[in-house]
């Protein structure tokens, strides 16, 4: 057995003033202690104790949350509270630690719970310290804890400690990322292996980062990970991708026949079709049309798929479910498919070094000669092969009978993520302008705006635009967003304004802005940078191309001269023209971003070029009012 835990002294007056420097809490102790009992079972202790210097830190570690199944069984919780000078003021009672089911509703099917506790908000003075601990008896050998001591950037660490206890030469796999510490193996006085891993003394960043790394390229972490496990009635290794992709395919093997009715349907519905990309696309719309999506957790810790047959029957499925549906439609189309674990989020990633259990998505890879078509099962309206934010432009593990490997999605670069606005504005000689726009979004940037359609009312969708489109003293009189389902995703965007003040009266002037309602940058504090800096594709790799055309008061003449840009850099292009003919202004304006990981000393042109094109679209034209 491990060690029970000792008891601390929590006065703040112990913690060091650094690690006070900026904090929202501090980590007094933190240890998860995981001991290996075999290759089916293992039992962990888990311990923290935190002090809560404002709300903020409140509202992050005031309260604790642990699951629980058929294959996890809690045996003990505790909780204390104590005041600023280390004095226990209060013990968490059992009628105070909730237990619930962890489905959402309607649409979760779990054999998952959750116990919860926490000590009420705002309740005590700052600073004061909660301590929660826990242990878990575990029959899910698939899974290993993670260790990540600084994953708050707003919480230091006093000391954090990470134990794994094993039977003597009891073999499994771990390594640390980002600067972890290594580990110290020893033995125990019963000849156990233990190997531990400690972080002490350690503050919180000074500076906020406009620009961090992934977590999973920053924050200091062991990963743990069995060699061989076993669960229930089966057997399985995660030595490589391929071992892992064997074991899901054997967990899941044989659950994919389809009924008869279901098997004529589809032979309907691909006869005519001439090509296989044809089929793959009347498969794919096809099922989305008869079914929905519906979370299932039950089985073998999730992994275990509702059979197709049934799937067919019920209309509904979670993601292994409606793909491995899917895919049994495909196959009896003549279509190869697998399917792919993947780790769904936007901006997720994993690490590729590391064989293991790292995903929490099912989706379908089909084949169509030497093309590649990725599906999502779980969307009824997403357009075959478009992955986006949830799953586009990282690993996936496919899953084959002889072992898979990892494959790529489909990368979305800054030329198919586009923005593309034709704005009219017919100006006043007060500065009013009435406002017509239509806007064409596409790849990653027509993600939210379908969002918007599809998942607010009118009303709501009014007050959303309300809120993006940044003018002073506006009316929203009429809007309009609708969707292509015609070949790549697209929404349009009209919309119908009343502006005062659109352009700036001052005596006889009017001041035109050309980039009007144009996409604007945020300049970061300083351009001094220690580390690499990271652009993330889902922001960041994008193209807008807006041309705004105004018509002049007629009795305004050109006073300035028309402005015009060019700004090429390692981080995108920008450009700016402008026209004048009779009383048409017209100003287009490009701006393309590439998104990635660039090294700390690009940090300062990156900055400039931010500032160059901030320059630039202050640029303003001048008419002033003609003498009669």
């Amino acid at each position: 057995m491990f060690p029970a835990f000792a008891q601390q002294d929590y006065s703040i007056a112990k913690i060091n003033p650094a690690l006070l420097e900026g904090a929202d809490a501090v980590i007094r102790f933190s240890e998860t202690q995981w001991e290996i009992l075999s290759k089916a079972e293992a039992r962990s202790k888990v311990r923290i104790a935190v002090t809560i210097l404002n709300e903020r830190g409140e509202e992050k570690y005031n309260s604790f949350q642990v699951g629980y199944d058929k294959f996890t069984k809690i045996t003990d919780i505790s909780g204390n509270l104590y005041d600023a000078s280390g004095k226990s003021v209060k013990k968490l009672r059992a009628n105070e630690i909730a237990d619930f089911g962890q489905g959402d509703g309607a649409d979760d099917i779990t054999d998952s719970r959750m116990k919860s506790a926490d000590f009420g908000r705002k309740s005590y003075p700052y600073p004061y310290t909660v301590e929660f601990s826990y242990e878990t008896r575990d029959r899910n050998m698939m899974f290993y804890p993670r260790w990540m001591p600084a994953s708050n950037p707003k919480a230091s660490v006093e000391l954090s400690r990470f134990v794994i206890k094993a039977p003597a030469g009891f073999v499994f796999r771990y390594k640390e990322y980002n600067g972890a510490p290594k580990v110290v193996i020893t033995k125990n006085v019963d000849n156990a292996d233990l190997y531990e891993w400690q972080m002490a003394q350690q503050p919180v960043e000074k500076k906020d980062d406009m620009y961090p790394l992934p977590l999973t390229d920053r924050i200091p972490m062991v990963i743990a990970a069995p060699a061989e496990f076993e669960i229930q009635d089966y057997k399985g290794n995660f030595n490589s991708w391929e071992d892992l992709s064997r074991f899901y395919y054997t967990l899941n093997a044989g659950r994919d026949k389809l009924p008869p009715a279901t098997i004529a349907e589809i032979d309907k519905l691909v006869k005519d079709a001439k090509t296989d990309h044809e089929k793959i696309r009347l498969v794919y719309k096809w099922m989305q049309a008869r079914s929905r999506y519906v979370s299932i957790q039950l089985g073998i810790g999730g992994w275990q798929t509702i059979d197709a047959l049934t799937v067919a029957g019920k209309g509904y499925g979670d993601c292994k479910a409606l793909t491995n549906f899917t895919i049994a439609a495909l196959k009896q189309a003549g279509i190869p498919a697998y399917a792919a674990l993947i780790r769904s989020g936007r901006e997720a990633s994993m690490m590729e070094d590391f064989p293991s259990s790292q995903f929490n998505h099912v989706i379908a890879c089909a084949l169509a000669g030497k093309d590649t078509l990725w599906l999502e099962c779980t969307s009824q309206k997403v357009q075959p092969n478009f992955m986006g934010t949830f799953t586009g432009g990282r690993s996936a593990l496919l899953v084959m009978p002889q072992g898979g490997r990892l494959v790529r999605t489909p990368d979305y670069k800054a030329a198919q993520n586009t923005r593309t606005s034709r704005v009219r504005v017919n100006l006043e000689q007060t500065g009013t302008g009435q406002i017509e726009t239509q806007v064409l979004y596409t790849g990653l940037q027509q993600e939210l705006r379908s969002a918007v359609l599809h998942g607010i009312n009118k009303e709501e969708q009014k007050k959303w635009l309300m809120q993006q489109i940044n003018l002073p003293s506006m009316d929203l009189l009429r809007f309009e967003l609708s969707e292509s389902m015609a070949g790549e995703p697209e929404v349009t965007e009209k919309l119908s304004m009343n502006v005062r003040n659109c352009a700036t009266k001052t005596g006889t002037r009017l001041f035109v802005k050309p980039s009007l309602m144009a996409r604007s940058f945020e300049l970061p504090a300083d351009t001094d940078r220690a580390t690499d800096f990271y652009l993330p594709h889902s922001a960041y790799n994008f193209t807008d191309v807006d041309t705004i055309a105004y018509t002049i008061p007629a009795d305004y003449a050109l006073e300035t001269s028309l402005p015009a840009f060019k700004i090429e850099s390692t981080f995108g292009l920008y450009e700016m023209k402008s026209s004048l003919l009779n009383n048409q202004l017209v100003c287009w304006r490009k701006v393309v971003i590439n998104g990635g990981r660039y090294p700390s000393k690009d940090f300062a042109a990156w900055v400039d070029f931010l500032k160059k094109i901030r320059k630039a679209d202050r640029a303003q034209v001048v008419f002033v009012e003609k003498k009669t």
